[in-house]
């Protein structure tokens, strides 16, 4: 009887072994330190107990295939000439190492992966999901996400891919494609986040990049709140230790997907100059009206040394850098690391490094194709722990162009007629075509200035309904500065019962 039962013993122990390691799809439990993952202490960020800021760099990534494989690769518009340089997984690998070695080198700690991780929605009716892959320099391809097989190598090559972001010394924050209206974006998520729930190099997924500009349905706040609660509960539940965020163009965002109704753990702004000191302008209303951590998630200007100097682009990095430290952002990150050829010079000359000459890094790595811009000097000599300076309230923060040919007045308040500070107006010209903004001062009142004559406007305030109506240009009185104005009176919101 004692033999049986050192034999039953033994044959427990075991099984609590290979539970321990194993999972239900072969994944290791007990091989990452939680230490090792990026959390939240009191709204700021801490890696191994001691505090975070995320100097980050966003990295487009690619997939390259053959009829047996999968496996990741540099943006093929990061390549000369938009042809790749290399087309089999180990020359792939090595050019990934070069460029996220040189990415630590230039003084970024952490990568916002975009492209691998963004599924395509070919059938929102079914749910049919795919993604993209290059067949060498040859044709495309695309991998259909509906069986355990693809599932498994499209799994492979973002494992490759994090691989080497770790062996760099980089974390990573990792963009996927959600949407509100396709559930078989939610069963993905559940499956991507389960199976990487224990890989210590994403520090957080991005649930949705820019919904004002790529979730075209307008919704309801409502409904914004209700799926956004849902997304966080399969991120939550299938992959703890990891933190989630959306990411959101700017202020404009208020009108659906409102930073105050977001169930993530910090908010990802994108903000861009579109006008005069747009990006420090919206720095001081996030650091006013956002009352999750945030970070800036996407910023940055074009600079090809010849149009605009890369001076400026190294002075716009420094300032906006300094403006989101001082007015509480827990990271910044820049869009992006190489210039591209996109057929728009906004678009094209972003990149921290150019297409002159080649890099060696420090490490043993092939050469880089580029030359690294001035502007990495600003991420190197960041310091997280300087003292902090005051929050900038700019001279144009109210309107940042300043124009004199039509203007709308009016005053925001709540159900009950107290004044909002901060809340948002939005008016267009006729064709919905061009567009400003402004917010509301101490007293609900706005004054929204534009080049043109404005047809609709719409309103709201961090927590707040939205309202929206049209206004008549020829209802306009000029005033004693002859700008012909339209006065649209007392606009009522109302308090939202979730918003938190």
């Amino acid at each position: 009887m004692k033999k049986y039962s050192i034999i039953f013993i033994l044959f427990s122990v075991a099984a609590a072994i290979y539970l321990l390691v194993t999972s239900d799809q072969g994944e290791s439990l007990v091989s990452f330190d939680k230490s090792k993952f990026v959390t939240l202490q009191n709204e700021k960020f801490s890696l191994n107990g001691r505090p975070f800021y995320p100097v980050t760099i966003n990295y487009i990534a690619g997939m390259q295939a053959d009829k047996d494989s999968l496996w990741p690769c540099s943006f093929i518009a990061y390549n000369p000439d938009s042809k790749f340089q290399f087309t089999t997984k180990d020359s792939c690998l090595m050019q990934l190492k070069a460029e996220m070695d040189l990415i630590k080198e230039m003084g970024f700690n952490s990568v916002r992966i975009v492209g691998i991780g963004e599924e395509s929605i070919d059938d929102p009716l079914i749910g049919r999901l795919t993604v993209g892959a290059k067949i060498g320099n040859l044709r495309d391809t695309t991998i259909e996400l509906w069986n355990e097989n693809n599932y498994k190598k499209y799994f492979g090559a973002i494992a490759q891919l994090l691989d080497v972001v770790n062996k760099a010394g980089l974390k990573a924050v990792f963009l996927v494609r959600m949407s509100a209206d396709v559930k078989g974006t939610e069963l993905h998520l559940k499956k991507l986040v389960h199976h990487f729930r224990n890989d210590t190099t994403i520090m957080a997924y991005d649930l949705f990049n820019e919904p004002l500009y790529f979730d075209v349905p307008e919704r309801d706040k409502k409904v914004v709140y209700k799926t956004m609660k849902r997304w966080a509960a399969i991120a939550k539940k299938n992959a703890p230790n990891q933190l989630i965020t959306i990411g959101l163009t700017g202020i404009r965002e208020v009108f659906e997907w409102d930073p105050a109704i977001l169930d993530v753990d910090f908010i990802s702004i994108h903000p861009y100059e579109y006008e005069l000191e747009q990006v420090r302008n919206e720095m001081y209303w996030y650091a006013n009206y956002i009352k999750k951590p945030w970070i800036i998630g996407e910023t940055a200007i074009a600079a090809d040394n010849d149009s605009i100097s890369y001076d400026t682009q190294a002075e716009f990095a420094e300032k906006t850098l300094k403006q989101a430290f001082n007015c509480g952002a827990i990271g910044y990150s820049w869009w992006q690391y190489k210039d591209v050829e996109w057929n728009s010079y906004h678009a094209n000359f972003m990149g921290v490094v150019n297409w002159k000459g080649e890099t060696k890094t420090k490490k043993e790595n092939i050469p880089v194709k580029g030359t690294v811009k001035p502007l990495a000097e600003v991420f190197k000599k960041f310091d997280p722990n300087a003292s902090k300076d005051s929050c900038l309230f700019l001279p144009n923060y109210y309107n940042y162009s300043q124009h004199k040919d039509c203007r709308i007045i009016g005053v925001l308040t709540d159900e009950n007629g107290k004044p909002i500070q901060g809340g948002v107006i939005l008016a267009w010209n006729e064709y919905w075509s061009h567009s400003y903004h402004t917010v509301t001062k101490a007293d609900g009142s706005f004054e929204l200035l534009g080049n043109f004559p404005f047809y609709h406007w719409m309103a709201s305030a961090s927590s707040y309904s939205m309202i929206r109506a049209d206004v008549l240009p020829d209802t306009a009185k000029k005033h004693t500065d002859e700008i012909p104005t339209m006065n649209l009176g007392n606009l009522k919101v109302e308090k939202l019962s979730f918003a938190k």
